[in-house]
């Protein structure tokens, strides 16, 4: 892999140490997770198993990757766009048409990955354009590429963002970094250099510190137009090892399944030995190999390598290995090594469809919507910041007057399963004879959407029921 690769970042010279570690943790599981790991397992099996035996295992094996797998089961909150809620209804027309044509939540899908799995990420965001015709812009920055400083009342929320990016310089890709800082409100800082020091801010449009920073809302503050994503709220800027049991065993689990395939394909049968005996009549290839085309009328030959001694004999082996038994422990090394990723054991199933499709490790829909719970307070906080910065932006590109203060979001839940839905049903029954539910409540859940989703919906039935008459009718 090039050293100028972004999955491996710039050099490191002169950054703490503490940073650089964090970076190596996150920028390994974004590539496991990106799907760019093949170094990251090749070095894992020659670690564990040595060069020479490596080489013997044949094609390392990466159709198998445990965290990608566990990760994208669990960050599933922008799976359905998100409801962006304001008082101002007209604002909310406004910002979903902004958002929609930015591609925002789409891009939120991948943003939730690297959340979830690296533990944080950010937000770019830019508006570019005439003021007439302008348009949003988002860029997920993943956080093995920036240095982050923070005040001690809000060790969570950076006031400086240092992002390391690719640029041309005189012909050639060098590593810059981008330095944003709002430490000092009277002095804000925006300002674009190389690593060793060359300021390049005064070549790029809109690169502006002090009076002409040009991020500022409407009573002139200065804002970051970066916003930070915490998986969990842990009160620090920074949470990079928690889950990293998932990552060293899915590295792991894939050593075992490149060996698995070594059995399948070298060890999976029996191997027969002749002892003090030569086949006459062999081919030799130019490998050593001997062997004698038989057929079902055929008789071999057979030669003592010692004349009046001993009489050759024919031995077996048995198999190096059984394919189904190391498969089925594979399985449940790699489905305990799910547990320990924010999941209980409960939520965690093994299904069985057919014989060709195998096993398979999956989060049941509770577990899915057990995690939903869980990081939807620490996601909504920040999709309110970043509804805020994109309305602060904006307003100050276009002249517009979005609100600036007030966002927040509502996550559409996990759809029911059939059974799911059965036993809800029951229960709204039950319920609905008590008085202490109602259609609304119903309908959200079974559609996994939410209640102001559920109330429009219903208000439409009831206008085309008027139209168009009743389904029994």
């Amino acid at each position: 892999m090039p050293t100028s690769s972004p999955y491996v970042g710039p050099p490191t010279d002169g950054l703490a140490d503490e940073t650089v570690l964090r970076w190596r943790e996150q920028q390994r599981r974004r590539r496991m997770l990106e799907g760019l790991w093949d170094a990251d397992l090749k070095r894992h099996l020659e670690r564990e198993y040595g060069p020479t035996r490596v080489r013997s295992l044949g094609r390392r094996d990466t159709t198998k990757n445990l965290a990608r797998s566990t990760v994208s089961q669990l960050a599933t909150l922008y799976d359905h766009a998100p409801v962006v809620m304001h008082a101002d209804a007209d604002a909310v027309e406004r910002m979903t048409a902004i958002i929609t044509e930015a591609g925002l939540w789409q891009k939120a899908q991948h943003l939730a990955m690297l959340v979830v799995g690296a533990r944080e990420a950010l937000l770019r965001l830019h508006v570019h354009g005439p003021p007439d015709a302008a348009a949003l812009q988002v860029r997920v920055v993943p956080a093995d590429l920036v240095e982050c400083y923070a005040h001690g009342d809000t060790p969570d929320v950076p006031y400086r963002v240092d992002e390391y990016r690719p640029r041309e310089v005189d012909g050639r890709e060098v590593w810059t970094r981008d330095v944003l800082s709002i430490e000092r409100l009277e002095e804000p800082a925006y300002r674009v250099e190389t690593l060793d020091g060359l300021d390049m801010s005064a070549e790029l449009d809109g690169v502006a510190s002090g009076e002409a920073y040009p991020y500022r809302d409407a009573s002139g503050v200065p804002v970051l137009p970066y916003v930070l994503y915490h998986a969990l709220d842990t009160g620090r800027l920074w949470d990079p090892y928690r889950g990293v049991e998932l990552f060293d065993g899915s590295l792991k689990v894939a050593g075992f399944w490149t060996q698995w395939g070594s059995v399948v394909k070298d060890a999976g049968w029996p191997q027969r030995v002749l002892l003090n005996g030569r086949l006459q009549g062999a081919t030799v290839t130019a490998d050593g190999d001997a062997y004698v085309t038989t057929a079902p009328n055929s008789v071999l030959m057979v030669e003592s390598l010692t004349p009046g001694g001993a009489a050759p004999s024919i031995a077996q082996w048995q198999p190096g290995g059984d394919p189904e038994s190391l498969g089925n422990a594979i399985r449940d090394y790699g489905a305990d090594l799910a547990s320990e990723f924010d999941l209980d054991p409960a939520d965690i199933q093994r299904s069985h469809t057919s014989a060709r499709s195998g096993y398979a490790i999956s989060v049941t829909r509770d577990g899915r919507r057990k995690a939903q719970a869980r990081f939807a307070p620490s996601f909504a906080r920040s999709d309110a910041m970043t509804l805020r910065a994109i309305a602060v932006l904006w307003n100050r590109h276009t002249g517009d007057t979005l609100p600036e203060t007030g966002w927040s979001v509502e996550y559409a839940g996990i759809p029911l399963s059939m059974e799911e839905r059965r036993l809800l049903a029951d229960e709204h029954k039950l319920r609905a004879a008590l008085g202490v539910t109602s259609k609304v409540a119903l309908l959200a859940k079974l559609d996994g959407i939410t209640e102001d989703q559920a109330r429009e919906r219903l208000r439409g039935y009831a206008r085309d029921a008027v139209e168009f008459g009743g389904v029994d009718e």
